[in-house]
């Protein structure tokens, strides 16, 4: 029965299986062809830094300090503010999945205390964790993939993405302002740092410096995993299977499809950067950004584009990133306002605004 309930909420794993087999039918080509080098070392580095993440939360690092900075503010404003830059800062390092699962209970925790409805803080959060992690090559998982499918060099990467992610940090924090202000109960809840927590910062460290090409990953991620098994194996089972298992699904899906006698046309329409960006911006609306990425790079070459789509691709619908997904889930175990209603009124012209801005830019 927990099987059954964990599957049925796990529907982008589902359709994505489900798309591949029937794929895998119709086309009848050997899947394994389309798991290659590159393909393992995406799943690599998401399997060994969700286990570090993992262990950040465990050790709790990330709630000490975001406690220890959210106990200074005075008001709604201020904590807001903070929250948001908090948010900023972690994105980009554990990816926008962990740092919303981190910062929105935060928030939630805060918000009832003080008793407030934390509804747009939240939607401006998704909003920051979405935009700031599209800045490094591992701040989510359609860049780890983007990266490294592409072998793009990273400081290239963060230069020309670094437009946009400060951009949604700019919007986020201007929008906040317009947010009813009010005074907050002082946060009182101790948090402390377990032992050797320093490790798995360290460990982070590593990760981030084999993803940027300082050392070899299977070496690096080597050594994190034979760690973690001696140390602490519970971490293990912190991984999201299903999300590995998703890009799998996608890996194969997008590979049956390229071989599609039928979209053959396809990489000459994908040929142009403002086409590869304009589709995998919209599509990223009907099936969330990370699964578009993989697909559309079955037909271009055009990586910048691809990463401008898919990041602009996480504003828009609920389902453009699945860390929107998150912070709504989050949310509304405490809270019932029409978070979606006010979410897609803010999020859908964003998405608009952004598409259109970066058009022409």
């Amino acid at each position: 029965m927990n099987i059954i309930k964990r599957l049925s909420k796990e529907w982008l794993f589902l359709i994505s299986s489900l798309a591949a087999i029937l794929t895998i039918a119709l086309v009848r080509e050997n899947p394994l062809k389309f798991i290659g080098y590159d393909q393992i070392r995406v799943l690599w580095i998401l399997f060994i830094m969700m286990m570090i993440n993992g262990g950040l939360k465990q050790k709790g690092v990330l709630d000490y300090w975001g406690f220890h900075l959210i106990s200074r503010s005075k008001n709604t404003l201020v904590l807001s503010i903070m929250l948001l830059i908090l948010t900023a800062i972690l994105a980009p390092l554990v990816t926008n999945d962990v740092s919303l699962i981190v910062i929105v209970p935060l928030t939630v925790s805060v918000a009832q205390r003080s008793e407030f409805d934390p509804m747009w803080l939240v939607i401006l959060e998704s909003v920051v964790a979405n935009g700031m992690s599209s800045f490094t090559p591992f701040g989510n998982p359609q860049n780890i993939y983007i990266y490294t499918h592409y072998n793009a060099p990273p400081l290239e990467f963060m230069t020309y993405i670094a437009l946009f992610s400060l951009l949604s940090l700019a919007i986020a924090i201007f929008t906040i302002f317009f947010v009813r202000n009010r005074s907050i109960t002082k946060v009182s809840r101790i948090t402390k740092l377990e032992k050797q927590w320093w490790v798995y910062l360290l460990l982070l460290l590593l990760m981030i410096a084999s993803i940027l090409r300082f050392g070899d990953i299977f070496v690096i991620g080597g050594f994190i995993l034979a760690y973690i098994i001696l140390s602490d194996r519970k971490l293990l089972a912190s991984v999201d299977y299903f999300l590995l298992g998703t890009f799998v699904a996608f890996f194969i899906l997008s590979g049956e499809v390229s071989s599609m006698s039928w979209l053959q046309n396809l990489p000459e329409f994908l040929n142009s950067g403002k086409n590869v960006f304009l589709t995998s911006a919209l599509l990223s609306q009907i099936i969330s950004n990370v699964p578009s990425a993989i697909v559309i790079s079955a037909f271009t070459s055009l990586w910048k584009p691809l990463l401008l789509g898919v990041s602009v691709g996480g504003f828009g619908t609920l389902v453009g990133s699945l860390a929107n997904i998150i912070a709504f889930s989050i949310y509304k175990r405490d809270f019932k306002s029409n978070y979606l209603k006010y979410f897609h009124l803010y999020s859908i012209p964003l998405f608009l605004g952004m598409l259109i801005f970066f058009s022409f830019v």
